[in-house]
């Protein structure tokens, strides 16, 4: 057993010391404990039941801790009252429970100290409004169970958090700083960390806004991702972060920059004290890339550039961070028809391109990619000059005629007025097809408007030069019928022309209808009646061959009438003019 206690029982003389007499030295001996005995009750006078006291750990067995609290021996203190076992010179404090047990003990409690001080404590706070240290040990009916310096205390559910809470399993275990909302004796406190939360975030928005300029860097979690920019957490408040300060480029997706949870330097632009509003910006951290762009680009000058976004009329292209010009569709190529950009570039792509203009009040540039290419348009017409033959290959067939591919991306026109020398017609196109290779002859090229007018018939003898040749006005012709019209009928006279006859020209009598007399393919004789070369126009008659056909028969009446008589008779005469009536 540890002791600390002075001996009870008087010192003897050692042997050949007696220089006192018996009586002397009894007298001696009772001086000395009626002195220990006033020590001793002093020093109890000293330490009270209940007193709590600061002692110094100087043994550890398995079942107690030897305490010094400065009394006449050392007190005991059961290990259990302790959360962890305590070394040698660790400082503690104990409550005394009984200045002396049956063992003659000094007994001592570590649970009944800290109770009470801990209770203290919990008071002051809750007089003072301070925070206090809770664990929360368990779910219970409402809210959960708290143990605030070793006393339960409920947190209701609303209480535990600022956010929504989804489930209150997350939060047993967790050790947290709450305000005491309630002590109504030691079995009835209620605590609340959301009190705590927004108080402290009340006090660190006042610091923000009583530190912090617009300006200054701050530095934040990016908290959620809008279509209009991001919020960034700034510990207790959100700033706004928008798209247009994001980066000096076009910022079309805020992900395509920044990720949920990443942590961000910002600068503050500007700063609302009343409705606690603050804008950042990130791009404000680097120089504005236009304020030098006079010192770095030129018009007509040649520059490389990253192709970043397509759309139906053209390319975007980042000559640099920040500065990106659109590359339209016309100025693709010189040659070819690019319906989208997707069929010469892809996102991603350096091109090399030409700087066409800009607008720096709008920060606006045009660029050119064909322009840094030879442009097969200036030399054209040495390559295929006019009244040349050239081959082709069909891609377009139109209404109004046919386009040719001469080279990749340059094609011409092969008019339905230039495909025959006849008078065209819907039929005339039908008997080309797409990507038929076909020979034909450079009519025109209009090298401002990279235009190519290109000519079939032109290859042939035109037959309306040598027509009054081949069938003189006057002359009778013999043609099948190609149309019937309610106006007349058509007859082809030549491999390539047609003839018209009109309704009055189709007989001697009166027609109503065409269809009810004629009919398509039947041969018709007719005279030539006019050929207008220019209008490309031939107009023919059955009734003037009729007429023709009647007096031929006169004549050859009349000749031979004259061979049998010799003379005319007015007989004769009569029936000349009866003939064909």
């Amino acid at each position: 057993m540890i002791k600390n206690e002075l001996q009870s029982e008087p010192a003897q003389p050692e042997e050949g010391s007696n220089n006192l007499s018996s009586t002397e030295f009894e007298d001696q001996q009772e001086d000395v404990k009626e002195e220990f005995k006033e020590d001793f009750i002093q020093n109890l006078n000293n330490f009270n039941n209940g007193e709590i006291v600061k002692g110094v750990v100087v043994a550890v067995t398995p079942d107690s801790v030897f305490i010094d609290i400065g009394f006449k021996s050392e007190g005991e203190v059961p290990i259990k009252e302790f959360k962890e076992i305590p070394s040698r010179g660790d400082k503690f404090n104990v409550m005394i429970v009984n200045i002396e047990n049956r063992e003659g003990r000094l007994v001592l409690s570590k649970r009944k100290a800290d109770e009470l001080v801990n209770w203290e404590t919990l008071k002051k706070s809750y007089r003072e409004g301070l925070p206090v240290e809770g664990k929360v040990i368990e779910r219970t009916k409402g809210g959960a169970n708290v143990d605030v310096l070793g006393f339960k205390a409920f947190c209701p559910l609303s209480q535990l958090d600022i956010r929504k809470i989804t489930d209150i399993a997350d939060y047993i275990g967790n050790k947290l700083l709450f305000k005491i909302n309630k002590i109504d004796g030691k079995n009835n406190i209620v605590v609340s960390h959301r009190k705590y939360l927004e108080e402290e975030k009340r006090k660190n928005i006042e610091n923000f806004f009583n530190t912090k300029r617009p300006g200054d860097i701050v530095e934040g979690k990016v908290k959620e991702i809008v279509n209009y920019g991001a919020f960034i957490d700034l510990g207790d408040f959100d700033g706004l972060l928008h798209n247009s300060d994001i980066s000096w480029r076009k910022v079309n997706s805020t992900r395509n920059f920044l990720n949920k949870g990443e942590i961000v330097k910002c600068k503050i632009l500007s700063m609302d004290r009343k409705s606690k509003k603050v804008s950042l910006g990130i791009k404000q951290l680097t120089p504005d890339p236009w304020g030098k762009f006079l010192e770095k680009y030129e018009k007509n000058k040649k520059y490389r550039g990253i192709v970043t976004k397509l759309t139906n009329f053209g390319a975007f292209v980042e000559l640099e961070e920040g500065i990106e010009g659109l590359l339209h569709i016309s100025e693709l190529s010189w040659t070819k028809r690019i319906k989208h950009p997707r069929e010469v570039l892809k996102v991603g792509d350096e091109v090399e391109v030409m700087l066409l203009d800009y607008d720096l009040s709008k920060r606006n540039i045009s660029l050119g990619l064909k322009q840094v290419l030879p442009n097969p348009w200036d030399e054209i017409d040495v390559q295929y000059p006019v009244n040349s033959k050239i081959k082709g290959k069909i891609t377009r067939i139109t209404k109004f005629g046919i386009f040719i591919e001469i080279e990749e991306g340059i094609e011409g026109l092969l008019h339905i007025d230039d495909i025959a020398w006849t008078k065209p017609s819907k039929k005339v196109l039908d008997s080309f097809k797409l990507g038929q290779n076909i020979e034909v002859l450079v009519l025109d090229i209009d090298k401002e408007n990279k235009k190519i007018r290109l000519g079939l018939k032109q290859l042939t003898e035109n037959p309306w030069e040598t027509l009054k040749t081949r069938h003189p006005v006057g002359s009778v012709v013999t043609g099948k019928i190609t149309s019937i019209t309610d106006f007349g009928v058509f007859i082809k006279i030549d491999e390539d022309i047609e003839g018209l006859i009109h309704i009055s020209q189709l007989s001697n009598e009166r027609i109503e209808n065409p269809e009810e007399v004629y009919k398509l393919g039947d041969e018709i004789k007719a005279v030539v009646v006019d050929i207008d070369k220019d209008k490309k126009k031939v107009t023919l008659s059955v009734r003037e061959y009729l007429n023709h056909l009647e007096h031929k028969e006169i004549e050859k009446y009349l000749e031979d009438n004259e061979k049998d008589t010799g003379t005319f008779s007015l007989g004769s005469v009569i029936k000349l003019n009866n003939i064909g009536k």
